[in-house]
């Protein structure tokens, strides 16, 4: 799954970030060009959940403008998402005694329940799982993005996929990964696509990103 500009060293300094932090110290890094950082900054916006994954640049880095290539990695909670992750407490700790299975499939119905589908339109984190009158319109990527920030909340890996038109979810579940398109699953009134093997909605834009991703969150899955 190293190939590119998704390399070993890519993958360790995500890594070190996704382990350890970046609390008190420098997280590792690695050198992106500027012909590849678009590559980098999209692969890792497809990783938040209730962590932000952003382009980080040490406090004390003052002549950063000398090192354009240099790139390392920082995680942190937006300060707007405490309010959504203490809504969702409830479905969390009520679903804590259930497999991760059992527990996306909540999540998903949970989901259903918050959001009605509607090409173009946007419902956020903030919006989605915040107390409102009715279900918010909302397309794909808002339910991709909500069944993201719940997996993320119970430690179940988790991100998102994409075609030219569409977005989903690969969900690491009973040692494999698996699709869920929740926001296909609302509009047809069924669970079609709920933990399946393979999905042909639309083709992934970038596989040899979500190849390298499927390794980041969980070792070892993709051999």
């Amino acid at each position: 799954m190293f190939t590119g500009v998704y390399s070993r060293e890519l993958y360790n300094a995500i890594r070190q970030t996704m382990v350890d932090g970046t609390s008190g110290t420098a997280p590792a890094y690695t050198q992106v060009s500027k012909e590849d950082y678009s590559a980098v900054k999209k692969l890792i916006g497809r990783m938040e959940g209730v962590l932000r994954y952003e382009h980080h640049v040490p406090q004390n880095f003052t002549d950063y403008w000398r090192y354009l290539d240099y790139f390392a990695v920082s995680a942190e909670m937006p300060e707007n998402y405490q309010a959504p992750l203490d809504f969702v407490q409830p479905v969390i700790e009520g679903t804590a005694e259930m497999t991760d299975r059992e527990r996306v499939e909540a999540f998903n119905d949970y989901i259903r329940t918050l959001l009605a589908y509607q090409k173009g339109k946007t419902a956020g984190i903030t919006q989605t799982f915040a107390p409102h009158a009715g279900e918010l319109k909302a397309a794909c990527g808002s339910y991709a993005r909500a069944l993201k920030f719940l997996c993320a909340a119970a430690d179940i890996p988790c991100f998102t996929v994409s075609s030219k038109t569409h977005t989903w979810n690969l969900v690491y579940v009973d040692g494999q990964w698996l699709h869920v398109d929740v926001s296909a699953n609302d509009l047809s009134g069924r669970n079609g696509v709920l933990l399946v093997e393979s999905y042909q909605t639309g083709k992934d834009q970038a596989p040899e990103a979500t190849a390298f991703l499927k390794e980041l969150f969980v070792p070892g899955s993709t051999k």
